[in-house]
């Protein structure tokens, strides 16, 4: 007999795919749309929080492995404005939030689109909050058995959307994520495998 432990994990388990599959269906359009987007930025800005901040840093993170002119947007110790000043009308910002959307997207979501920027939205709703003025939207979905939303698909999001941006820049693209993993390894960030 399924102990009660199990059970909750398969329920788990099973919320999970079916966030993925309704992910991958609804955004086979919008996603070559984003990374053409981004990738004509000179710069591009991500911001989540919260929640939404995992989903958030991993697409700065591993899109700034092979683009320099990546950059998080944090709002540490209330310095949101100050970074906020820094978005031009040639940049891309990249948003991501969940209903209970969160002050700081809408707030980042609204300066961007003041400041002449394009925006990419990554939401669970094409009417939310961020989504409704932006130039893309990604959506994932949330659903959950747990108390807590899964960011499960919208992590997805993110890794996919990288993917796509690094295919379309290519051989270049490859190189310098090489190099950045290189210097990872110079610099001790990662263990040394063991040989034998």
């Amino acid at each position: 007999r399924e102990s009660g432990s199990s059970r909750m994990l398969t329920e788990m388990l099973d919320a999970q795919h079916r966030n993925l599959d309704l992910t991958g269906a609804n955004n086979a359009e919008s996603m070559p749309q984003a990374a053409d987007l981004l990738s004509a930025a000179p710069n591009v800005y991500v911001a989540g929080f919260r929640s939404c901040y995992p989903i958030a840093f991993t697409l700065h993170y591993v899109y700034r492995l092979f683009r320099p002119t990546v950059h998080l947007i944090r709002g540490d110790a209330g310095t949101l404005e100050m970074e906020l000043r820094a978005l031009t009308a040639k940049d891309a910002v990249v948003v991501v939030s969940f209903a209970p959307y969160s002050q700081e997207s809408i707030r980042v979501a609204d300066a961007a689109r003041e400041a002449g920027c394009r925006v990419v939205a990554l939401t669970d709703s094409t009417v939310a909050p961020i989504a409704l003025h932006a130039d893309c939207t990604l959506l994932f979905s949330i659903d959950s058995p747990s108390f807590f939303p899964s960011i499960t698909a919208g992590v997805a999001v993110a890794e996919a959307l990288v993917e796509q941006l690094l295919a379309k820049k290519g051989k270049g693209a490859i190189k310098a994520l090489e190099l950045a993993e290189g210097q990872l390894h110079q610099t001790g960030a990662y263990v040394p495998a063991r040989r034998g």
